[in-house]
């Protein structure tokens, strides 16, 4: 199975390579984004990231490659590098909750509360209704001893998804 693999990602790497526009061309940096893309569902990270990197450099306002490269590295553990990506992503578009919510995400595993609760706030200002983000901040302010506020995010967050506990 681990060979079918192999052979698989080298045959989407190739598909890369020689996609059109690639011998005596530009490539195109969507091409590279769906490989990035391939190889992060697949959970090869490293690959993704390089992929991510080849797009961005086709393209360096290609937002989705940024966050992409982010979400790669930060299930390396790689925060700090993660972080930057997505400051990438906002700065090309503000209103992505995406890159917001991870921030706040990696903040708050790293202890950094204040920084996770104003990523969240950001999310909360852009879509209201992100449950995830309502939950997420009340989990920062728990941990800050702000109880009645948590319990405020909380009950939000349960309102909006009754699924969540």
């Amino acid at each position: 199975m681990k060979k079918i693999n192999a052979i698989f990602v080298l045959l989407i790497l190739l598909g890369v390579l020689v996609s059109p526009g690639c011998l005596g061309g530009t490539k195109s940096a969507d091409a590279y984004y769906s490989a990035g893309m391939t190889l992060f569902n697949q959970g090869k990270y490293n690959e993704a990231i390089t992929m991510f990197d080849s797009a961005i450099n086709v393209n360096p306002n290609f937002k989705e490659a940024w966050v992409y490269k982010g979400v790669s590295l930060d299930q390396l553990e790689r925060y700090s590098e993660a972080i930057v990506c997505y400051d990438k992503a906002i700065a090309l578009d503000p209103n992505d909750t995406l890159p917001w919510y991870n921030k706040g995400l990696i903040f708050g595993g790293q202890g950094q509360y204040i920084d996770a609760i104003a990523c969240f706030d950001k999310v909360i200002s852009i879509d209201p209704k992100d449950a995830e983000a309502w939950y997420n901040k009340g989990v920062a302010l728990e941990l800050l001893g702000r109880l009645p506020e948590a319990q405020a995010c909380y009950n939000e967050a349960k309102r909006l998804n009754p699924s969540l506990t």
